[in-house]
């Protein structure tokens, strides 16, 4: 009796692990999901030259740790210049998996556009000239990103690149146009969660009327050196290089400032003319500023999903 009782529990333990296996190895069953959607924008800072009318890169694909993003909506040729204070061009909506992935890149096309033309990078200048701005005999050009992406299950991040136009193009003593060096094109696009960014716009009066142009910067607080960024900094030159972004005060004096990150900024105004009547603007002094409610201009903390209302008025300049 007590043997037929241990065949009989043996054969009950043989059937239970022969179900678990076969639920286990069943094609039948289907994975489980673990899954966000990731959308990517593109989005612009102005350039300080006058002749400019537009500023063309056309992005072959977009890569996530080495690997092409499946939900790049195809190959576009994009005028940066169209996509500033705060409006952008969305480059795709995809799958993939939960994680964090700080490996992104833009690959550029140097050869030919979207509609198969060349060149496929280009400035194009108020007489209509295009200006090729490949800076290699390559054809394309891999543009790592400063930022990360984090996916999280059944979300859809968002996320803003923004392509500084000011920072990303050389314009030389002999008037030619081309992209800065591999190094420095990879700290002109800067990646935010666009979600958990904020902006800071306002309108600026006071003593205008001598200036061609005036531009707002903004810059982490404590990181703005006058006496450095005022100058070409890095084998092409760049000038105010560690600015987080920029924007180009309108005619009636309204600037926006767009997807920062929350934290702390300082805010600095420059005045450009064209002193030599190159076409092409100079800096050439900081406007003194007095914010209209008292806000510390050297101090503004950014929160996400937020604007903060930053009225200025210029009370002089301090020349370079």
């Amino acid at each position: 009796m007590k043997n037929l009782r241990n065949a009989f529990s043996a054969s009950l333990f043989l059937l239970f692990i022969t179900f678990s296996f076969s639920q286990c190895t069943d094609p039948e069953t289907p994975e489980p999901d673990n899954k966000g959607k990731v959308g990517f924008e593109m989005t612009d800072a102005p350039i300080d030259d006058a002749n400019v009318q537009s500023a063309f890169v056309t992005v072959a694909s977009i890569k996530v740790d080495g690997e092409t993003y499946s939900g790049f909506s195809g190959k576009q040729t994009i005028d940066l210049l169209a996509y500033q204070n705060g409006n952008t061009k969305a480059l795709g909506l995809g799958e993939l998996e939960v994680g964090t992935y700080s490996n992104i890149s833009l690959v550029l096309d140097y050869k030919t556009d979207a509609d198969g033309n060349s060149p496929g990078c280009y400035i194009l200048t108020t007489d209509n000239t295009k200006h090729d701005l490949s800076n290699s005999a390559n054809s394309t050009q891999e543009i790592f990103v400063e930022g990360a992406v984090t996916v999280t299950k059944d979300a859809t991040s968002t996320m803003v690149m923004d392509f500084d136009v000011r920072k990303a193009v050389h314009y030389d003593d002999q008037g030619a146009f081309s992209f800065v060096t591999s190094s420095e094109m990879s700290s002109a696009v800067r990646m935010e969660d666009k979600p958990k960014t904020g902006t800071i716009s306002g309108k600026i009066s006071g003593n205008t009327s001598n200036n061609n142009k005036l531009v707002v910067y903004a810059y982490k607080k404590g990181t703005y050196s006058k006496n450095t960024e005022t100058q070409g900094q890095g084998q092409s030159n760049i000038e105010f290089k560690n600015a987080v972004t920029s924007a180009l005060v309108d005619a009636e004096g309204n600037y926006q400032l767009s997807f920062l990150k929350e934290g702390e900024y300082e805010v600095h105004t420059i005045a450009y003319e064209d002193t030599n009547n190159d076409g092409k603007i100079e800096a050439t002094a900081s406007a003194e500023l007095l914010s209209t409610l008292s806000l510390n201009i050297l101090g503004i903390t950014v929160e996400s999903n937020t604007t903060i209302n930053l009225d200025l008025t210029i009370t002089g300049f301090l020349s370079f």
